[in-house]
């Protein structure tokens, strides 16, 4: 059986190499050098020499487009992550997020949708990080499992409660993994193959979410158990559809968003300000597939907390490019964007990666005593 390490590395990294204004030399660099950097190995020759050939040709893209950043013709450059040797396949089961309007179909009035943009009485500060206010759990690796949309709605939950109450606590996305129930496959069909943060927010409203330290994250889809909640929700909150406005206001205001995005140009991103939705060519730039967490902004771009581990990006992060905040995209391929059947044949989405087309918070958090959640 084949090891990778970006699966049994520790969960919860607050390290990883440092962003640097720049891409790193890799003129000397080779697969052996990257199988020593990110810790792998393979148990056959065959495997061996499948990984060899995925990475030198994606070595070959990096050294290209970071020619071109040197040059000044892009605005981010590549690196050889933990990525570098994923099939196309083992890259999507990482995207197992879908866009969805599940909540309209579960909720009642106290769970609410901004249909109007935010309203700040005075100005939204220049920028905003919510990373220096310690509401912002360490990057976290949702390993091999399509759970991005249960890591994006946890932290976000970690993050609002810390607001709330003064107390940064590590919750556990391995709860809405195995609990939350998906009858109308929005998202996919659960855990490991897909949900939405609506759902998980509907977990920690209905049972609320254990600290992680009593349900361990094991990077797969596991039986529903008991567990004790240490946090609860009494409700969320949706932003309006493509209103970059609305989304500053709220992280100027409120705390740390969950969005969406299409991450499928993301892979080998290494830093930089991240415009390849918006500059380049066909669908990559419409198809949400993404569950991931806004956590600060700036004039020029929105700052995005990812779950592939603090080695990928910047250290954990990306920054997406505010240049197409004024711009709409069509999805042409719905099944991965709207996750509720009926599918419309596209959809709309606003802003870089779509980033603006998804974003809701949680609302009303509070601590829970001696309470289990009995399935």
């Amino acid at each position: 059986m084949v090891s990778f390490s970006w699966f049994v590395v520790p969960l919860l990294l607050a390290g990883g190499a440092l962003a640097t204004e720049g891409p790193r030399d890799l003129s000397d660099y080779g697969f052996e050098a990257y199988l020593l950097e990110h810790g792998k190995s393979y148990m056959s020759l065959l495997e061996y020499s499948s990984r060899k050939g995925l990475f030198e040709g994606r070595l070959q893209t990096i050294k290209a487009h970071n020619t071109e950043y040197r040059s000044g013709k892009q605005t981010w450059w590549m690196d050889p992550n933990h990525l570098a040797d994923f099939t196309v396949d083992e890259f999507r089961k990482l995207r197992s997020h879908r866009k969805g309007d599940a909540w309209k179909t579960m909720w009642g009035a106290e769970h609410q949708e901004l249909s109007a943009s935010l309203q700040n009485s005075t100005a939204n500060p220049p920028s905003v990080d919510w990373r220096t206010k310690n509401v912002v759990t360490p990057v976290k690796n949702q390993g091999g499992c399509g759970s991005c949309w249960a890591f994006a709605a946890t932290e976000t939950v970690e993050s609002h409660h810390a607001i709330a109450n003064g107390k940064l606590l590590q919750l556990a996305p391995q709860a809405m993994v195995d609990c939350v129930k998906n009858p109308q496959r929005c998202g996919g069909t659960g855990g490991c193959e897909g949900a939405t943060e609506e759902l998980g927010f509907d977990l920690a409203v209905k049972k609320g979410l254990p600290l992680e330290s009593d349900l361990r994250y094991t990077g797969q889809d596991g039986k529903c158990k008991t567990y004790k909640p240490a946090v609860k929700a009494t409700g969320y909150t949706k932003l309006k559809t493509n209103d970059a406005a609305a989304l500053e206001t709220a992280l100027a205001t409120i705390g740390p968003i969950a969005v969406t995005g299409a991450a499928e140009p993301w892979m080998l991103y290494g830093g930089g300000v991240f415009d390849k939705c918006s500059t380049g060519t066909g669908p990559l730039g419409a198809d949400l597939d993404h569950g991931i967490q806004a956590v600060g902004y700036s004039q020029d771009y929105w700052l995005i907390r990812n779950s592939w581990g603090a080695s990928w990006g910047e250290k954990g992060y990306i920054r997406l490019s505010r240049a197409a905040d004024s711009k709409t995209f069509t999805d042409t391929k719905p099944g991965d964007g709207v996750a509720c059947q009926p599918l419309p044949a596209t959809q709309t989405v606003g802003g870089e990666c779509g980033i603006l087309s998804d974003s809701s918070y949680p609302t009303g958090l509070s601590d829970v005593v001696d309470v289990a959640y009995v399935v």
